[in-house]
């Protein structure tokens, strides 16, 4: 007797299991937001499991992307950048290794449909032309970047331009922004920078957002553009905008240091 009631239940747990396997491997999980998507695509394709690739598509011959990278080999091509509100999106990929006319990437464009995320198209294209798609993108007044956390840490410098918590028009100004989660921001006219002067405290991602903590303050600051290198913020009434330029990512924790000498316009 306890055979038999043993019995349904380890069948049941097998296939519980299998199931479980099966989502792993497949594309039965299918993943939130289209980075995630873009990722989970590269993965099987690179892995060879082209069915499972193909399920998280919407089957149009204008996506590309599966006869532009190899099958079985890791090519190191991983997501970027990515944009989008809720209907449509676009995502990026590195640069990939194998271009032999200029840097290229992989640009995906998505849909959604009853709530789930589907590559539509894509193709490879130089960066600059990728650029200006995403620009033309941005046009849309709903459109917005996925900021991830990953892809802010680390320190820029930017000017001449209004850093948040500024009073007026700065020369120059370093924003280091650190893996646990704290900030420096500094920022100096045309008689130099003043580290004594520098506003510090938290920083976190909300909806797209870098939001920086200071005493009994906050600053809210909408990312308009980004790439490896490059970074731009606006505020929320566009009296704040600043373009940075990456020059070092710290390792987690690292305080960063500020460059006193350098000063006054870009060079």
């Amino acid at each position: 007797m306890r055979l038999l009631i043993l019995t349904p239940i380890i069948l049941i747990l097998t296939a519980l299991d299998s199931g479980a396997s099966h989502a792993k491997d497949g594309a039965t999980i299918v993943p939130e937001d289209p980075r995630a998507v873009v990722a989970r695509w590269l993965e099987l394709h690179r892995t060879g499991k082209r069915d499972d690739a193909s399920a998280l598509t919407t089957g149009t011959p204008n996506h590309r992307a599966n006869v532009l990278l190899p099958s079985n080999r890791d090519t190191g091509v991983r997501v970027e950048r990515s944009l989008g509100n809720e209907r449509v999106a676009a995502v990026v990929t590195g640069a990939l290794e194998d271009s032999r006319d200029g840097e290229r990437v992989l640009l995906f464009w998505l849909i959604r449909r009853d709530g789930i995320w589907r590559i539509n198209k894509s193709n490879s294209l130089e960066k600059r032309v990728a650029d200006e798609r995403l620009r033309g993108f941005l046009e849309a007044g709903d459109v917005r970047w996925h900021v991830q956390r990953d892809q802010l840490v680390g320190n820029w410098e930017g000017g001449p331009c209004k850093p948040p918590g500024s009073n007026g028009l700065a020369c120059w100004s370093e924003l280091q922004l650190n893996d646990d989660s704290r900030y420096r921001l500094l920022s100096w006219g045309p008689g130099g920078p003043d580290p004594e002067g520098a506003m510090q405290g938290k920083w976190r991602i909300a909806e797209g957002k870098i939001v920086l903590s200071h005493q009994d303050r906050t600053f809210e600051c909408i990312v308009t553009w980004m790439s490896a290198d490059q970074l731009e913020i606006e505020s929320a009434d566009g009296k704040v905008h600043a373009v940075y330029d990456r020059t070092t990512a710290p390792a987690a924790g690292e305080a960063g240091t500020s460059n006193p000498s350098r000063g006054g316009n870009r060079e």
